[in-house]
């Protein structure tokens, strides 16, 4: 019976790799594709911002009746802004900045506890499922400890 509970476990485990392994792609063309909708914005911002210069420029020169065309830009660069922060964030969530061990200031490779050069103890006080829950993109704690 032992030998079964252990095989039944190991399927388990077997299982749950597959399916981290099946979401790491997708994860990734998410991104990609939350990366290139950045860009595009980003593009969107600049030609606005030009457009904007354009118009200052022309008001400045004499032209009259230009300030809603203004702030109408003006207004619609700040939102386009407010977007790229939505999708950055979403950016981060899918793909988090991987832990740099205080002491070595090297990347710790995921799901490590200890760092391979120094030997401290990185601790993470909460998933980070739970970190967006209750303070949206807060840092990881790193609690130091020597290995003994």
């Amino acid at each position: 019976m032992e030998f079964f509970n252990r095989l039944g476990e190991k399927a388990k485990v077997i299982g749950e790799r597959a399916k981290e392994a099946t979401r790491k792609p997708t994860e990734l063309v998410e991104v990609t594709r939350l990366k290139y909708e950045v860009s595009k914005l980003q593009k969107v911002t600049k030609n606005n911002i030009e457009a904007i210069g354009e118009l200052v420029y022309r008001q400045f020169k004499g032209e009259l009746n230009l300030e809603a065309e203004i702030e109408r830009l003006l207004q619609a660069t700040k939102n386009i802004e407010a977007e790229i922060v939505s999708l950055e964030q979403e950016i981060e969530r899918l793909q988090p900045k991987p832990l740099v061990c205080p002491r070595c200031d090297i990347e710790l490779p995921s799901g490590g506890i200890f760092c391979h050069r120094c030997g401290i103890k990185v601790a993470i006080d909460k998933e980070p499922e739970e970190q967006e829950k209750t303070e949206g993109a807060a840092e990881p704690v790193i609690e130091q400890e020597e290995i003994k």
